[in-house]
């Protein structure tokens, strides 16, 4: 039976490091992106707009498999409904859903409740599926944090809070993983974390090793968070969303671990050090 992949998200954080994965693979795969690029890096790519239903399932035809991975904007829940509606139509068999650790419909946590609810419409949803569940990226001090790492002060609102973050590419690994082999992973959910939790403290201990000179972490009241996202014209929901993300951190629930990265992908997740150490040029 045919698998053909189609990744959405593809130029993204985790969609960027799939797309490198299944190229290495050799899987049978292409990008969505919301309008034509001008390169692709030799990757196949279609052309789909979450918001614009009557550009997905073109985009879908001829696919098997899906990466669901949709942006973080206040109309997240109805992109997924595109995107399922379409998916459905399509043809598509199975369903690979990034989702985030903690996801849970009924939770109090804002970012957590919404995340539960599209997982929820993706179980529903009459096709084969599989959620992925991530943890907090370590790249996040690579594409968001490296300004404030250069000028050797990390400031957060997290108090002392650890978490069990991932690295990247260990996500990538693990995606690759379920979308070339879906069958044997129909109706499982995975948590992906790192094998340590770390507060931001400590992680700026390690990159400062990394280094070789000194990142502090200076922790934020969660209330001046909040009024700075508000004063970068952040839309009120996403404000909502990731200051519940600080309160997830700063209440010591971001600290769980997971095996299931090793289980995916065959090794140990990738430490925090090891992560700092590869990536320390980009905070030079």
């Amino acid at each position: 039976m045919s698998n053909r992949i189609l990744v959405t998200g593809a130029s993204g954080t985790i969609g960027s490091a799939l797309v490198a994965e299944l190229s290495r693979r050799g899987a049978s795969f292409a990008a969505m992106r919301s309008r034509p690029a001008a390169t692709t890096g030799g990757v196949p790519m279609v052309v789909g707009d979450f918001a614009r239903p009557d550009t997905l399932e073109a985009a879908m035809g001829g696919f098997d498999t899906l990466f669901l991975l949709l942006p973080l904007v206040p109309e997240k829940v109805q992109l997924a409904r595109n995107a399922l509606e379409a998916a459905r139509r399509a043809g598509i068999r199975h369903v690979v859903r990034s989702s985030a650790a903690g996801a849970d419909p009924d939770s109090p946590v804002p970012i957590a409740r919404l995340q539960g609810e599209i997982d929820r419409l993706v179980m529903n949803s009459g096709m084969a599926w599989t959620l992925l569940r991530p943890a907090f990226f370590m790249q996040n001090h690579v594409n968001f944090n490296a300004g404030q790492i250069r000028s050797g002060t990390l400031h957060a609102a997290h108090g002392d809070g650890a978490t069990a973050m991932v690295d990247v590419r260990d996500i990538a690994e693990a995606a690759a993983a379920v979308l070339t082999n879906p069958a044997a992973h129909a109706g499982r959910t995975y948590t992906l974390t790192g094998a340590e939790a770390l507060s931001d403290a400590a992680q700026m201990a390690a990159v400062s090793q990394a280094l070789g000179r000194e990142v502090r972490y200076v922790d934020v009241p969660p209330e001046a968070a909040r009024a700075a996202m508000t004063s970068m014209g952040i839309p009120p929901a996403v404000v909502d969303w990731l200051a519940s993300l600080n309160d997830v951190v700063r209440n010591g629930w971001a600290a769980g671990t997971s095996d299931d990265v090793r289980q995916l992908t065959g090794h140990a997740p990738r430490s925090f050090a090891a992560f700092a150490r590869d990536y320390a040029d980009a905070w030079r």
